[in-house]
């Protein structure tokens, strides 16, 4: 068996990404943030998600620039990309603005607010986090399936 090619470890690397980004978002999205709203008052919930989420957006950080390089190196050996490449790219880009202004502006803001115990602002900024991660996770979605689809 030959060794695995660098389109391969590319390939790999790319996918690693996109797993636990979007993995992660559907974890938080549909099963972490519900069971700690039923099981946690503000005061134990907005500290736990503002912790959960900082060791998550950390990871993301680091996968978002493997995602979008790994993409690119890819696309350069590929030739003509077809459409569901372009539309892949395109959500990827806007996922990752989406995300750099959660990490950049809306989580130091969460932070502010769970360390001053102003509960009321935590749970606005929070809700804000929430909206944008599903809206992360329905363009991902999108991106995938425009990926897979692009393969025929």
């Amino acid at each position: 068996m030959p060794p695995p090619s660098l389109h391969t470890w590319l390939l790999l690397a790319h996918l690693l990404g996109v797993v636990l980004w979007v993995g992660g978002m559907a974890f938080a999205h549909f099963a972490l943030r519900p069971a700690a709203a039923a099981l946690l008052a503000p005061p134990q919930r907005l500290p736990l998600l503002h912790g959960t989420l900082g060791r998550f957006f950390r990871l993301v950080a680091l996968a978002v620039p493997v995602i979008l390089a790994s993409g690119a190196a890819l696309w350069s050996g590929a030739g003509t990309a077809p459409a569901g490449w372009h539309a892949m790219a395109g959500l990827g880009a806007v996922m990752a603005v989406v995300f750099v202004g959660i990490y950049a502006g809306l989580y130091p803001r969460l932070g502010r607010a769970v360390a001053a115990q102003a509960w009321p602002v935590a749970g606005q900024v929070m809700a804000r986090i929430r909206a944008l991660v599903a809206l992360n996770l329905g363009l991902g979605t999108a991106a995938i399936v425009a990926a897979v689809l692009a393969r025929g």
